[in-house]
C-alpha cells in the first residue's frame, strides 16, 4: 500500500503544481486532493519538501527508464522539463528550487558518468580525477539546464541535447587523457 499511496501524493503534487507554485500549496490541499487524512501523510513523508523530493526521483527515474544511452537519456531529460514545464517552473521559482537543482546535479552526474564510462572507460584515471571530471562536467550541463530552464526553454530539446552531444562526446576523451596516468 506504501508505494501507492507515495505515488498518489505525488501525483496530488504534480497535479497542484499544474496551477500554483510550490510556495503556495499546502499538506491540507495535497491531502484533500488525495483523499487522505493528514497522518497518512506525516507517515510517508516529513514534510512537501520530503514529497518534492520523492517526487523529482520518481519522475526522473520514470523520465529516463527507456534511455538506450547517455544521449538518449539527456533528451529524454531535456523533453520531461519542457513537457512538464509548468510543474518545473512552479518548483524553479520557489523555495524548492534548491530541490530542483539537486535532482539536476544527481540526473547530470549519472549522464555524465555513463559518457566517461563509454569514451573513456578504457583510461587508467585516478579516482580523484575521475571524480573531478565528472563534478567539472556535471556542473557544466546542469548549468545549461538551469539556463535553458531560465530563458522558458525556448530551444528545441533536441537541438540543445544534441549540441551538448556534439561538444562532450569528442571532448571528454580528451580532458580523459590529459589526467591519465599511462601505464597505471
Amino acid at each position: 500500500m506504501a508505494p501507492s499511496t507515495k505515488l498518489a501524493l505525488a501525483n496530488s503534487l504534480k497535479k497542484l503544481l499544474q496551477k500554483k507554485f510550490l510556495d503556495d500549496i499546502t499538506v491540507k490541499e495535497i491531502v484533500e486532493d488525495c483523499e487522505v487524512n493528514r497522518q497518512t501523510f506525516y507517515y510517508h513523508f516529513q514534510d512537501i519538501y520530503d514529497l518534492l523530493r520523492w517526487f523529482l526521483d520518481h519522475e526522473t527515474e520514470l523520465a529516463l527508464r527507456d534511455a538506450r544511452d547517455w544521449h538518449e537519456g539527456l533528451m529524454q531529460a531535456f523533453r520531461y522539463v519542457q513537457e512538464n514545464h509548468l510543474t518545473i517552473y512552479h518548483v524553479f521559482r520557489s523555495s524548492g528550487r534548491d530541490h530542483l537543482d539537486c535532482q539536476f546535479f544527481s540526473l547530470s552526474r549519472v549522464l555524465i558518468t555513463t559518457l566517461l564510462t563509454r569514451y573513456a572507460g578504457d583510461l587508467s584515471l585516478a579516482e580523484a580525477d575521475r571524480a573531478f571530471l565528472t563534478d567539472f562536467y556535471m556542473y557544466a550541463l546542469s548549468g545549461i539546464l538551469v539556463r535553458w530552464i531560465s530563458e522558458d526553454m525556448k530551444e528545441d530539446p533536441d537541438v540543445l541535447a544534441d549540441r551538448v552531444s556534439r561538444l562532450l562526446e569528442p571532448e571528454i576523451r580528451r580532458a580523459a587523457e590529459r589526467f591519465s596516468t599511462p601505464g597505471a
